[in-house]
């Protein structure tokens, strides 16, 4: 069957006609599996101008395959966030020409709607991770104990920008059927935040977005792929339908179970390029027999080497065997 039939089957609870479901992270144009992936020129991740700044200013530092970047170390925008409103500007609003923009964004786009899903990552969100390139993330911890109100100003302000980005993603998008929002707000072994500052300064910026996607009709995708389980049960009550990059640092069978298989755990799963042929492909059949079973269970492509030229090699061996092994599980 095709991957539609089969995410759709997920989306109700229940276990993919045969194979194992992969998500080769976006399809090229014209391929025809998976997911087909809608890139808005706006949403761009690379977006840097000569200097590395993004589009809020923000420098930024690029690695040296040019794929991987992250804000550069010391060279904080806003040291102090009740200064916020001297500094902090959002890009795009005068001006940009939405129309023309999605024009050339979709001129090429292809996808077949008997077998695929189509996916956008561009519903906002990324509150904490946004203020920790404003501020670092201590300055951004810090201002959540020492100046709670200039912060609650700032991400409304945020947020407010994120619901006229999504509006207009809607209107000159529509064929988006998942819309992702993500915030990396956990590491590896703890989140970066307490319960009690995630529910009060990030949670509710979180549901207006959500609650605008779902008002429209859209599915909605949140990634985080650190150890954040302790916010899964609040992000699934404001209609999060799919964890995307969930990781096995958080107990995934647990939720899983908790949820009846009805949220949709595209997994992603950390290989290393010093592993054997033989040790990566089993890895590949331990995660996918410990998680696949009742469904709910999509494999996320380049989780660990897609930025590493040697990685190639791991990579295609990890993909061979999510085929091979994935193929007709659910027949077994």
């Amino acid at each position: 069957m095709s991957y539609r039939v089969d995410f759709f089957r997920m989306l109700e609870g229940k276990t993919p006609v045969a194979d194992v479901p992969f998500n080769k992270f976006f399809a090229d144009p014209g391929e025809k599996i998976g997911v087909v992936g809608v890139m808005p020129s706006i949403c761009g991740f690379g977006n840097f101008d000569a200097d590395g700044k993004n589009v809020w200013g923000v420098p930024h530092e690029i690695d040296v395959n040019g794929t991987g970047y992250m804000p550069a170390p010391g060279q904080f925008i806003l040291p102090d966030v009740t200064k916020w409103r001297d500094i902090i500007k959002a890009p795009y609003q005068d001006g940009y020409d939405w129309e023309k923009a999605s024009q050339a964004d979709l001129a090429n786009f292809e996808w077949d709607p008997e077998t695929q899903v189509t996916s956008m990552f561009g519903g906002g969100g990324g509150y904490f991770l946004q203020l920790a390139s404003f501020m670092g993330f201590e300055g951004a911890m810090l201002a959540m104990y020492d100046e709670p109100d200039a912060l609650h100003e700032l991400l409304d302000y945020l947020c407010d920008y994120d619901i006229w980005m999504v509006k207009n993603l809607l209107k000159y998008y529509p064929m988006a059927e998942v819309m992702g929002m993500g915030d990396d707000n956990a590491t590896e072994l703890n989140p970066f935040v307490s319960m009690e500052h995630f529910r009060e300064f990030l949670l509710p910026r979180y549901k207006r977005v959500a609650d605008l996607l779902k008002e429209n009709g859209k599915i909605v995708s949140y990634h985080n792929c650190g150890r954040c389980e302790d916010f899964m049960d609040d992000m699934v009550g404001i209609g999060v339908q799919i964890w995307n990059s969930a990781t096995p640092v958080n107990d995934l069978l647990a939720f899983k179970e908790k949820y009846d298989n009805k949220i949709i755990l595209e997994i992603a799963v950390r290989f290393f390029l010093d592993a054997t042929e033989e040790q990566t492909r089993q890895k590949v059949r331990d995660t996918i027999d410990k998680y696949a079973p009742g469904g709910a269970f999509v494999w996320m492509s380049g989780s660990a080497t897609m930025n590493a030229d040697q990685g190639g090699q791991v990579d295609a061996w990890v993909y061979d065997e999510v085929d091979k092994y994935g193929k007709g599980f659910y027949l077994r």
